[in-house]
């Protein structure tokens, strides 16, 4: 038995006429008579009563006839799936993001686009330290990121810019340097600091490092901590000094001043990057938009 008994059944079916069925199957009518009688022959019952004049569906062939409709269907939304998964209209995509790109004004736009225009993929969103999705990536536990410090050099990864910041130092409003004029790195020499772990966030943290030494500093570190909220209110509550990504938006925490310190800079590149060979549709689809929704702005 094969899936063009199951057409010729049905049409034979609903038009209770073999050369109507025929006419509206493209085929001969004495072939689709053969097929349906081998159908019932395979099946080993009368699918239909054949009468003087005409034919009608058989007790068997009711039944059989709500099984076949129901078969068909699912074959037809089968293909439909299929279909629409190779065109990226319907999947998944796992996307990793870290805290500081979780706050950026585009992201939400990213995901309301694809939304918008394919609603059947779902997009599965996991926070996580950019050092943390790019063994993510090659791994395949995600198949795109929101990141900052992607290795230069590694063609197996393909990216976009999105955006670009820097950082500066925050430090409570109370404190002596907060108003002071212009400051440097040799101003901050005596004062402790609070830095972000090195061990989830060591690309970052060497950089910085990198900075304050070349301007002539090595921060006194007196603790550190990893999430921007919490680093902002250790300062508020002057446990140190931090550096802050300069968007970060200190208005919200009236206690605490962000200053941007004339000797030094660690310019960091906000881009989605995805494997060059990830082949899902559904992900390509997701890329376009972004990058649609990148140039709008």
């Amino acid at each position: 038995m094969e899936l063009r008994h199951l057409r010729y059944f049905l049409a034979v079916a609903e038009e209770e006429n073999f050369h109507r069925a025929a006419a509206r199957l493209h085929v001969a009518q004495p072939a689709l008579s053969r097929q349906i009688r081998a159908l019932e022959d395979a099946l080993g019952v009368e699918l239909f009563e054949r009468l003087p004049r005409g034919i009608r569906l058989s007790q068997s062939g009711q039944t059989y006839l709500e099984d076949v409709r129901r078969i068909l269907a699912d074959v037809e939304r089968a293909q439909d799936r299929v279909r629409r998964v190779a065109q990226g209209q319907l999947g998944q995509v796992r996307i990793g993001f870290n805290e500081l790109a979780a706050r950026h004004p585009l992201l939400p736009g990213f995901f309301q686009a694809t939304r918008a225009r394919f609603p059947d993929i779902d997009m599965k969103l996991a926070l996580m330290l950019s050092q943390h999705q790019l063994d993510a990536l090659r791994t395949g536990e995600i198949d795109a990121g929101f990141l900052f410090h992607r290795p230069p050099g590694n063609d197996e990864l393909a990216f976009m810019r999105i955006d670009a910041d820097d950082y500066a130092i925050t430090m409570p409003r109370t404190h002596r340097l907060a108003s002071q004029a212009t400051l440097n790195l040799a101003d901050l020499r005596d004062e402790p600091f609070i830095m972000m772990s090195q061990h989830h966030n060591r690309v970052l943290y060497g950089r910085i490092i990198a900075a304050c030494v070349a301007g002539g500093l090595v921060p006194r570190q007196v603790h550190e901590a990893n999430n921007e909220y919490a680093i902002v209110n250790l300062v508020a509550a002057g446990v140190g000094l931090a550096f802050l990504n300069r968007s970060f938006n200190v208005h919200l925490l009236p206690d605490v001043v962000l200053r941007v310190l004339d000797d030094f800079s660690v310019p960091v590149v906000l881009e989605l990057v995805w494997r060059r060979d990830n082949r899902s549709p559904a992900l390509a689809r997701f890329v376009e938009t972004v990058a649609a929704s990148n140039k709008l702005r």
